[in-house]
């Protein structure tokens, strides 16, 4: 996402969030409705896929960082958070080094990044992940 655009939907997202809480009378307890909820964690997990902090990122809202960053565990469901991996040997050798080219880089639906493995290794992890 380029800067002028992550700022102009952060503003975006900033003023629907203020207009809510002036809805809800201005209070500190206010509950935000589940669809801008669900826009501002899709937002904050783009943002730090370009680095952002949560801390960053909600600052920008206007939101703080501890509420985002719940949003966005509760988003992602009991199921996440971290799991054990290990990278064991292979049976197998290679023919040839492979191609070269640009490096991989998955994004899984719960946000997680996985960068610098080769295709083999990370067929591998994913097939050890499940």
């Amino acid at each position: 996402m380029s800067d002028d655009h992550s700022e102009e939907q952060g503003q975006q997202l900033r003023g629907k969030l203020n207009r809510e809480q002036r809805k809800a009378g201005g209070s500190h307890r206010w509950r935000c409705s589940e669809a801008l909820r669900l826009r501002v964690v899709a937002y904050a997990v783009a943002c730090a896929l370009d680095g952002d902090s949560h801390g960053q990122t909600a600052s920008r809202l206007g939101l703080t960082q501890s509420t985002l960053s719940r949003w966005i565990r509760e988003g992602h469901g009991a199921g996440s958070g971290f799991r054990e991996a290990a990278i064991v040997p292979g049976t197998h050798q290679r023919a040839e080094p492979p191609a070269a080219g640009p490096p991989l880089r998955l994004l899984t639906p719960h946000g997680f990044v996985v960068e610098g493995l080769d295709p083999e290794l990370l067929v591998s992890l994913l097939q050890v992940l499940g």
